[in-house]
């Protein structure tokens, strides 16, 4: 294959595993724990893992055998980047089951009467 054709290949599945990192993290890791993630943790190990699976692929696509030591580093670096996406999705899945609100637990009601008038 020309380069051209690679880089646009390459281009194309970095953009499909961003798509199905974000699905398969909302499944797995749950929605809660990523709504209140912080968006940066979210991006950063997304893009990092998308950029390691290109590398990954590109590594393979390169040499003729199947294991080199190229692939075994960019599946080692997919692996590691996959645990600290679950460490950091149990962390926040942690601070969603805690429950903490921000009632302080005081019960208000509204009688309908004016401020100024009280019934006895």
């Amino acid at each position: 294959m020309t380069p051209k054709i690679l880089r646009f290949g390459y281009v194309c599945e970095f953009l499909i595993a961003l798509i199905a990192i974000f699905a398969a993290w909302s499944e797995i890791g749950g929605q809660p724990a990523l709504d209140i993630m912080h968006w940066a943790w979210k991006l950063g190990l997304s893009v990092a893992l998308a950029a390691s699976i290109v590398g990954y692929t590109a590594a393979l696509v390169a040499d003729e055998p199947l294991w080199t030591l190229r692939s075994a580093r960019w599946m080692s670096v997919i692996v590691i980047i996959i645990i600290g996406i679950g460490v950091v999705t149990y962390y926040y899945a942690l601070q969603a089951d805690t429950g903490e609100s921000d009632e302080t637990g005081t019960v208000s009601f509204l009688t309908g009467l004016p401020s100024g008038s009280l019934r006895t």
